[in-house]
């Protein structure tokens, strides 16, 4: 039985499908024409995807640099419960790790609702006004006095946050082709490691320049809250949503638009809620498959976005040491991002190679942190280098649920599903090393090197499977048994025989 909105397609889609595939019939694209379209595409959704991710990680981030300017003790969430022989303070940071943890429940709760919201009424209006409410919350979070109000603020501002990634991901499958995506999905998600590695020196900036009546992290959640508010108009301005019904692209790009679509046998854009759709996607082990080593992945990136500061200080180093060093940590993470994004466009179907190469690389920096002499800071500052090279496996897991999908709803819950897992593993990374008694944060590694041994496993597994379900499609085709369909039909990638799997 069908539901309502699958027996009832909104007319204005119907026509737009049909005028779809009327220009696919009639408007001939050369290579040229193709290429100055993406370009055009290129520079005007990406760097609004891009500072958008860049302020979302930004903002989420804030309270681990306020650690260097009294924020914890304004709060009350460290206690120090005793020394070490050579007199190092052993703090508890349960209550800052719950501060943290708390955000990414609300982004659990606000995942689905926002998947729901985005499809129905269209990303740009949804991401606008998600920006401009989650920058009221950063502005509100200097009023907090207590560790219950900063509670509640972080579990409103995960909620208000958990609007973008999934939306981005989905908007990129509208927009380029599958070979495209995962370079396009780097682009985005490697503003994660860009914040990461400005954001301290602005802070610092902030924490030691702006004086006033308030203490000094205040300033810090005041300034950037405003700025956040401040780029949620831009969005609502410039930030398209469908290429089928954008007022900034010709009639010709608009053709040309849908001719991509097709050749992504990845459905049509709905914004009909398809019931059938949203169950296929929990029946389908991709979906399980890219969000587990998206939760696993969050377990050590979670980790080092909450305690690298403060891990990096337990080494030895210094307060601004501290804070300045988590820049290259940022660096080498959009680094990574960015070089996997640019080898899976070179060469196709390493994506599950590259998150088996990058997971390895990071248990090696599980080890060097795990196992290392005290005494040799640059060491164990190496293995924190090499532990963040792991978040651009994480990357490449988006990408592959994006691109290994079809059909608009099941494309939008696969999306918040891997991103549930992100929530959940960047939830699980500072409880373990919460509950881990700092400077050593032995507990912390430890299950830092167990997620990541399992996200080879899982990587490992997914490809053999995708391989072999691609050669069956190959072989049932070559018999005469694949039917071929059109752009109107908003198929699955298990309805449409076509598709093909992206290794």
């Amino acid at each position: 039985m069908h539901s309502p909105a699958e027996t009832k397609p909104d007319p204005v889609e119907m026509v737009e499908a049909a005028n779809a595939k009327e220009a696919l019939d009639t408007e001939p694209f050369s290579p040229d024409e193709e290429r100055r379209f993406v370009r055009k595409i290129d520079f005007w959704i990406i760097p609004l995807m891009m500072f958008t991710y860049f302020l979302q990680s930004y903002d989420k981030g804030i309270m681990s640099a306020a650690t260097q300017f009294d924020f914890n003790t304004d709060l009350g969430l460290t206690t120090i419960t005793g020394y070490t022989s050579t007199g190092t303070a052993i703090t508890n940071n349960q209550k800052y790790a719950n501060a943290s943890m708390i955000f990414y429940v609300g982004y659990l709760i606000g995942t689905y609702p926002m998947m729901y919201l985005a499809q129905h009424f269209g990303v740009t209006r949804v991401i606008s006004l998600s920006v401009f409410l989650w920058g009221t919350v950063v502005m509100a979070t200097a009023a907090c006095f207590n560790y219950a109000g900063i509670m509640v603020a972080r579990l409103v501002l995960g909620m208000l946050e958990s609007a973008v990634a999934p939306s981005f991901t989905v908007l990129v499958t509208f927009w380029w082709t599958r070979e495209e995506q995962a370079l396009r999905t780097s682009l985005w998600y490697s503003a994660v490691g860009m914040a990461t590695m400005l954001s301290p020196l602005i802070n610092y900036g902030i924490g030691n320049g702006v004086h006033g009546a308030l203490t000094s992290w205040k300033y810090m959640f005041l300034i950037i809250g405003a700025f956040t508010v401040a780029w949620s108009f831009v969005l609502f301005f410039f930030l398209p949503d469908s290429p089928l019904t954008c007022s900034r692209l010709s009639e010709s790009e608009k053709a040309l638009a849908a001719r991509r679509l097709a050749r992504n046998n990845a459905g049509t854009i709905s914004r009909a809620f398809n019931w059938t759709q949203f169950r296929e996607a929990f029946l389908d082990y991709k979906t399980y498959s890219s969000a587990l080593i998206i939760l696993l992945t969050g377990v050590p990136s979670g980790a080092i976005g909450t305690f690298g500061t403060i891990v990096i200080n337990g080494f030895g180093f210094s307060h601004f040491a501290s804070l300045a060093l988590t820049s290259p940590i940022g660096a080498i993470t959009a680094l990574s991002i960015l070089v996997a994004g640019y080898i899976t466009r070179r060469w196709l179907g390493l994506r599950h190679i590259l998150i088996v190469t990058l997971a390895l690389i990071s248990i090696t920096g599980t080890l060097f942190c795990w196992f290392g002499p005290r005494s040799n800071r640059g060491f164990l500052f190496a293995g924190v280098f090499l532990l963040a090279v792991q978040v651009a496996a994480g990357g490449l897991a988006v990408s592959l649920a994006a691109s290994n999908t079809s059909g608009h709803t099941k494309k939008a819950t696969v999306s918040a599903s891997t991103f549930l897992g992100y929530c959940i593993g960047n939830i699980i990374g500072p409880l373990i090393f919460g509950a881990s008694p700092g400077p050593l944060y032995h507990a912390g590694f430890l299950g830092s090197f167990i997620c990541l041994v399992c996200v080879v496993v899982i990587a490992i597994v997914t490809y053999i499977l995708l391989r072999l379900e691609n050669r069956r499609r190959d072989r049932l085709q070559m018999a005469g048994g694949v039917e071929h369909h059109n752009i109107d039909e908003d198929l699955t990638d298990k309805q449409n025989k076509d598709f093909r799997y992206v290794l």
